[in-house]
């Protein structure tokens, strides 16, 4: 009888003894994570991995282009800043419409119904309303 071939995989300090389907898919995905690393070199790939810290790693180094940056977070704080102080100039019925349709989210007609007033009449407050603040946003 032939003997059956035995087939080896390297491990740290060690050999040890695989199937041969184990030993030719492992050498299969050396051999492909090899090809894939000499394409990377050929095309200029940077790896992220290389610019780790002990405080950092590399892909923290990734600047994310959803965040906000520190400009524009500041700029909205002034904004939003500037937005209540002029509200706070408003009468008291103009900013109970301004927060109840901006800030609560309601629409015009279920604050038309929760004060009692046609959905018409609060289209016209609205304008009215959003024109002051403009008018006070200018200045």
């Amino acid at each position: 009888m032939a003997e059956q071939k035995k087939y080896y995989i390297h491990v740290p300090g060690a050999l040890v003894e695989v199937s041969e389907g184990v030993y030719f898919a492992y050498y299969q995905e050396k051999r492909r994570g090899r090809t894939l690393r000499e394409k990377d070199e050929r095309n200029g790939a940077v790896s992220y991995d290389g610019l780790d810290t002990p405080e950092l790693s590399g892909q923290e180094m990734i600047p994310d282009r959803g965040a906000v940056s520190v400009e524009d977070a500041a700029i909205a704080n002034i904004l939003r800043g500037e937005l209540r102080r002029c509200l706070a100039l408003l009468d008291e019925p103009d900013r109970q419409l301004i927060q109840a349709l901006y800030f609560e989210g309601l629409s015009e007609r279920e604050y038309a119904k929760r004060v009692g007033v046609p959905q018409r009449t609060i289209n016209d407050r609205r304008h009215r309303a959003l024109r002051k603040l403009k008018k006070l946003l200018e200045n």
